[in-house]
């Protein structure tokens, strides 16, 4: 995992140091972190070219570390330019139909409105207590974006809130698919 290229994607209001997205980073510092203009007033716009930046800065192909709105992100400039991307692990990814989306960044949701499966490998990390996504609407969306979904039951929204600081279990699931695109080289 050490030679993957490597760009971490967080979600509204960016990670703190004690996500998990951060812990990772600072364990693998040849990571690169998407830096959109605003953690907090997210534009998609922005946010897309903020992870083509990254990308650009990483050393392409790159795996996508994403989670929350950052899902949508990654999985929307994966779609874009898939010749860049090796393969987008995501996790939390919200369901943009669901009342508990946040109406300010509803642009977000059109961004992924239509998005077929990806033409990349695509691992997306569950939880059936997402405020954010249910179980079925996660189980959903991952048939839709032709991610293999690896749902670890009762985890919240797989953050800091959650109990999922440094979540090593994570980190494993991470390096089994970085591995797994390894042997498709």
């Amino acid at each position: 995992m050490q030679d993957a290229s490597v760009v971490v994607v967080p979600g509204l209001g960016g990670s703190s140091a004690d996500h998990w997205q951060s812990i990772w980073q600072e364990q693998h510092p040849a990571w690169v972190r998407s830096s959109p203009a605003s953690w907090d007033e997210p534009d998609v716009d922005d946010w897309d070219r903020a992870v083509g930046t990254a990308v650009q800065s990483a050393g392409e192909p790159v795996v996508l570390v994403a989670h929350s709105l950052g899902c949508l992100t990654a999985l929307a400039f994966a779609a874009h330019s898939p010749e860049r991307v090796r393969g987008v692990f995501v996790v939390a990814p919200p369901d943009p139909d669901a009342a508990s989306f946040p109406t300010e960044v509803l642009s977000f949701a059109t961004a992924t409105a239509t998005l077929a499966p990806l033409p990349i490998p695509t691992m997306a990390v569950t939880s059936t207590t997402d405020p954010y996504c249910s179980a079925d609407r996660s189980a959903d969306i991952c048939r839709r974006w032709g991610a293999r979904q690896v749902d670890i039951g009762d985890a919240g929204h797989i953050n800091v809130l959650s109990g999922h600081g440094p979540w090593p279990e994570g980190l494993d699931l991470l390096r089994g698919f970085i591995r797994d695109l390894e042997g498709r080289r």
